[in-house]
C-alpha cells in the first residue's frame, strides 16, 4: 500500500527547494540575495575559496564569504 502522507511530505520538501532555487535565480524580480562572484582556488568538488553575495538586485554593495571547512563528499 502506498503511504500518500509520506509522499506528500516528500513532494512538499522538493517544491520548497525548487521555490528557493527559482527565487534566487530570478533575484532581479524577487528581491532576494544572490551569489554575484567567486574567487580563490577551487577544491576537488569545484567549490571556490570565496563567494561574493549581493543582498538584493541593484544594491551597491556585497559581502564576501570564505569557506572554512573542506567539503570532501
Amino acid at each position: 500500500m502506498i503511504d500518500y502522507y509520506e509522499e506528500v511530505l516528500l513532494l512538499r520538501k522538493k517544491v520548497e527547494k525548487y521555490e528557493t532555487m527559482f527565487k534566487h535565480a530570478m533575484a532581479e524580480k524577487t528581491g532576494v540575495f544572490f551569489i554575484c562572484g567567486v574567487s580563490g582556488e577551487k577544491d576537488s568538488t569545484g567549490l571556490p575559496e570565496y563567494i561574493s553575495v549581493c543582498p538584493a538586485y541593484g544594491a551597491d554593495g556585497m559581502a564576501m564569504y570564505k569557506k572554512h571547512d573542506v567539503y570532501d563528499k
